[in-house]
């Protein structure tokens, strides 16, 4: 699962480590960047963006893409989630092979890379729980029916 996190007031840059060379036909790199399409669970509403910088590490066999939330250019990494579109929680994740650095639209790419989850945190957003005092009801009974 590649896990995002969004804060409130800036750019705030994220990363998805996985090794798409082993599924690319070409290097996965900064000539060609991968094109990334997440879909909300909730909303069902679809984001295609492709990631600012891919990084190859050699030595630990994977990939780096860096993208940044707070900001709206999918074509240079920058997006705009934790809104009534885009909100915090699950995710499906699909990447692409892309076919050139301006497409933004799955249907034009080469192939699947990979298929998964994501899960968009917030680094700010807290829960607040109050107890609950305020019960009309007798909570002790308890009610059988046949």
């Amino acid at each position: 699962m590649i896990q995002a996190t969004l804060t409130s007031g800036g750019l705030i840059e994220n990363y998805i480590y996985l090794r798409l060379d082993d599924v690319s036909t070409v290097a996965v790199d900064g000539d060609i960047r991968p094109l990334i399409s997440i879909k909300s669970q909730q909303t069902q509403k679809i984001l295609n963006f492709m990631p600012s910088g891919v990084t190859i590490s050699t030595a630990d066999r994977y990939n780096k893409l860096t993208y940044k939330i707070g900001a709206d250019a999918p074509v240079g990494g920058l997006i705009i989630l934790g809104n009534t579109d885009y909100p915090l929680g699950f995710y499906d994740v699909t990447i692409y092979q892309n076919n050139n650095n301006a497409n933004l639209d799955p249907a034009n790419a080469v192939k699947v890379l990979y298929v998964g989850l994501l899960n968009l945190i917030s680094s700010t957003a807290t829960t607040d729980y109050s107890e609950y005092t305020t019960n009309d009801s007798d909570t002790e009974s308890v009610y059988i029916t046949i």
